[in-house]
């Protein structure tokens, strides 16, 4: 679980070139905030000691378990690091008695953010259009997805 002190990476892990409209961005008195919540969780993933990646997750305290991850990023794209800390992260949702179902929305423009939610087991449930607005005066459609406690069991061969 993040503390105040990992703010500074998560600001600058989600400001990294490529991320620019991919996830939000918030200011460290938002994240704080944030991380203060009773319903929020900050994570960081590490490898050798160093940090890789976070994710905020939020409504953990949603009385249906619909568990809503709000922002995923990792420092270094192409390597694994995404898909092993989505195993991880989803590993810690559904430790959560309570949790059914853990669902994010992602640009509709990244093929990238598809595969990775596909490869962790995440079904598309569709499209919600014109989510964000882009520099060219355009929107951006995201695409909705989720696992559910029975898919991860099973991804997890339980």
């Amino acid at each position: 679980v993040a503390t105040r002190d990992d703010i500074p990476f998560i600001m600058g892990t989600e400001r990294l070139p490529g991320y620019e409209f991919m996830i939000g961005q918030s200011d460290a008195e938002t994240h704080a905030r944030e991380m203060a919540s009773d319903g929020s969780r900050y994570l960081i993933a590490e490898e050798g000691g160093t940090p890789v990646a976070f994710a905020i997750l939020q409504h953990l305290d949603n009385r249906h378990g619909n568990i809503y991850l709000n922002r995923f990023a990792t420092t270094r794209q192409g390597r694994g690091i995404g898909t092993r800390a989505l195993v991880l992260l989803q590993d810690w949702v559904f430790a959560r008695p309570q949790a059914y179902r853990r669902h994010l929305h992602f640009s509709a423009v990244d093929e990238r953010w598809r595969r990775l939610y596909a490869r962790a087991r995440c079904r598309e449930e569709g499209v919600e259009r014109q989510v964000y607005p882009r520099p060219d005066g355009g929107r951006v459609d995201t695409i909705r997805v989720s696992i559910l406690r029975p898919e991860w069991e099973k991804s997890r061969g339980m």
